[in-house]
């Protein structure tokens, strides 16, 4: 949960990729000054976008780091792959989608061709991703090295599997069904003793994200009333929560700030509780907007024309470049006339080699 800020170095299309609800916001500041490289990001899966907040505050820095584009379709959940890129979970597509460090669409790697329906939850775990399909009650896991997803734990007799995060040697998986949080075992079984059982009455109801906490404790969200966010111990005790008038509506995501205070997301709002005071603050309240979960990602280090971000100017940029050719894309539009042409080119020629 500690913060390790690092220094950035923007490219001019990562300038000019940090827009917020109005236009363009003070993401990077003045020259010379470094950036934050910790944010959080939040899909907001009524217009298909990915918005981007500080980790410290909760504070919104671009409202459209990836999307809308050809692929989003009601994302659920971003994180990092752990190889700097990102994984997105999108339940319209029944697809997981992976994204360069800096939002470009890289590969779909898994979709409805693999059994996926519904994809929600995920997590990475020794070179896999493991992701919840709703639609169909399974967990499935892909190599990201590459491989043919399969299906990792079956909840068909079980109930409805979300949110799914690493535990111990297997994972936490919410179950929307029982209201519970299961224990699934390295090799897919579904433990008969949940982590925590739930009443769904004045306990946890339809869980939804989890996180784990400093010193092996957890935190979880319920989305139906009693809608609340849930503080668990490393045995699934319930020892604290926040429930209304602190908690607005119906959380979805949640996440404890370096600042000590709480983010959460329900429906159109991002909001955030004063963990000192109990009170609750909106920060967004957008018609049109629906916020799932939240995660946190280092920004990649760049430089103008490192499109992918793996610190050199090589053909693997300029592949993307010509691929946005004639475009207006933010990344590849390195001199920020609008268009993606000859001048970019040019700047990318310049540019070439290692950063």
């Amino acid at each position: 949960m500690g913060h390790n800020p690092r220094m950035l170095r923007p490219s001019l299309a990562t300038f000019r990729h940090a827009r917020s609800l109005t236009g363009t916001i003070t993401f990077a500041c003045l020259a010379g000054q470094a950036l934050a490289t910790d944010v959080l990001l939040i899909p907001d899966s009524g217009n298909d976008r990915i918005w981007m907040a500080s980790p410290v505050d909760g504070s919104i820095l671009d409202d459209s780091f990836i999307g809308p584009d050809a692929f989003l379709s009601q994302p659920i959940q971003i994180i990092p792959s752990g190889t700097g890129t990102l994984l997105v979970t999108d339940e319209n597509r029944d697809a997981v989608f992976e994204y360069s460090g800096f939002g470009n669409y890289r590969r779909t790697i898994a979709g409805p061709e693999h059994g996926v329906d519904r994809a929600y939850g995920i997590c990475v775990k020794d070179g896999f991703a493991y992701f919840t399909s709703v639609g169909n009650r399974k967990v499935f896991r892909v190599n990201l090295a590459g491989g043919v997803p399969e299906v990792f734990c079956d909840f068909i007799d079980r109930g409805d599997p979300r949110g799914i995060q690493p535990f111990g040697s297997g994972f936490l998986v919410g179950n929307s069904t029982t209201d519970d949080i299961e224990i699934v075992t390295a090799t897919g079984a579904i433990q008969p003793t949940p982590f925590h059982t739930s009443d769904g009455l004045l306990g946890i109801n339809f869980p939804q994200q989890m996180h784990p906490l400093e010193g092996g404790n957890w935190i979880a969200t319920g989305f139906s009333a009693p809608w609340g966010i849930y503080f668990y111990d490393s045995l699934g005790f319930q020892y604290s929560a926040y429930a209304s008038p602190e908690v607005y509506l119906s959380p979805r995501g949640c996440y404890l700030l370096d600042n000590g205070d709480l983010l959460y997301t329900g429906g159109t709002r991002i909001d955030r509780i004063a963990i000192k005071t109990a009170t609750n603050q909106n920060l967004v309240n957008q018609i049109g907007t629906s916020f799932r979960w939240i995660d946190r990602f280092t920004l990649p280090e760049s430089c103008t024309g490192d499109l992918n971000g793996d610190l050199s100017v090589d053909a693997a940029d300029l592949a993307e470049l010509l691929g946005a050719w004639g475009t207006a894309s933010k990344t590849a539009d390195l001199d920020g006339n609008g268009q993606v042409d000859a001048a970019d080119l040019a700047v990318m020629l310049g540019v070439w080699g290692p950063c």
